[in-house]
């Protein structure tokens, strides 16, 4: 029909959308490299919470949302992942490559299986489970990679963010009638203080400001409210696969903008992790293509 033909067009464009505009973090995060990792954190995740806060008053508003405050059970729990996962992605892409973070990341669709299985009982296919060992050949090849290169750190981070990131998606399935807008921005204000509260509060300028302003807005609160609205017209699969553009995309801009060369041995770890999560999601795309 031309109405779900338009609405796919639409869901596609704005899951699209919000995959670039989460791509350009490191893009931020390297022309803040010059502040500590803790005032960077705390600015963005503010900044964030705020944008996530007007964005979905405005949405809700206009009748967009059901019911952004819904509160579960388990909400204060994925508020706290929500918060670790804000906090970890900041500090990750500011001591590691973000090829490393973006390619770790990448595994999330195999640790939330995992986690699934062990906390809801989801049965974990043959193909998931051969899709996440190849996924592993690949993240072992790249952290082979940083040992010795200062980037372990980072790498740990950015597993800690993926593991976190899981729990979310699993838990909030327990729930899905909790706002997920609630529960980000709680855990945006939780990152917030947090990262203020360990900063040495460095007079930041007007200039740094707005970048911090510009980084919070796209990467927490435009992202992820489009990111949304778009996937209510696609299948899953196919969001899922959109959003892995974002491991490309990243390091294409800081290597376009600062020359920054993930290495050999990310860029072949982070072809076979790409390869097992798009291996992996065929089937579903096959089943729930709209004709």
């Amino acid at each position: 029909m031309p109405g779900e033909k338009s609405a796919r067009r639409r869901g596609v464009l704005l899951v699209l959308l919000a995959t670039v505009l989460r791509s350009l973090a490191a893009l931020f995060a390297r022309l803040l490299a010059h502040l500590d990792l803790w005032t960077v954190m705390g600015w963005r995740a503010l900044l964030g919470a705020a944008s996530i806060a007007v964005v979905g008053l405005v949405e809700y508003a206009s009748g967009r949302l059901d019911n952004p405050f819904g509160f579960g059970p388990l909400s204060p729990l994925v508020a706290l992942l929500a918060m670790i996962v804000t906090s970890t992605y900041a500090a990750a892409v500011m001591t590691t490559t973000i090829a490393d973070v973006m390619v770790i990341y990448a595994t999330l669709p195999f640790v939330a299986a995992a986690i699934g299985f062990l906390i809801n009982g989801e049965r974990v296919s043959a193909r998931t489970l051969a899709a996440s060992g190849l996924a592993l050949v690949g993240i072992v090849i790249m952290v082979a990679s940083g040992l010795g290169s200062g980037r372990l750190l980072g790498q740990a981070l950015s597993m800690l963010m993926t593991l976190a990131f899981a729990g979310m998606i699993v838990l909030q399935r327990r729930q899905p009638g909790a706002s997920m807008i609630t529960v980000n921005c709680l855990g945006a204000i939780g990152s917030g203080i947090f990262g203020l509260a360990n900063s040495p509060l460095q007079p930041i300028g007007l200039h740094n400001f707005a970048i911090l302003f510009l980084f919070g807005l796209t990467t927490i609160g435009l992202a992820f409210v489009i990111f949304m609205e778009g996937a209510k017209f696609i299948p899953s699969a196919e969001a899922g696969l959109i959003s892995l553009l974002d491991v490309v995309l990243g390091p294409i801009w800081v290597f376009i903008a600062f020359g920054e060369n993930p290495g050999l041995a990310t860029i072949v770890g982070g072809a076979i992790v790409l390869a097992a999560a798009v291996w992996r999601l065929a089937p579903e795309l096959r089943r729930e293509r709209v004709p």
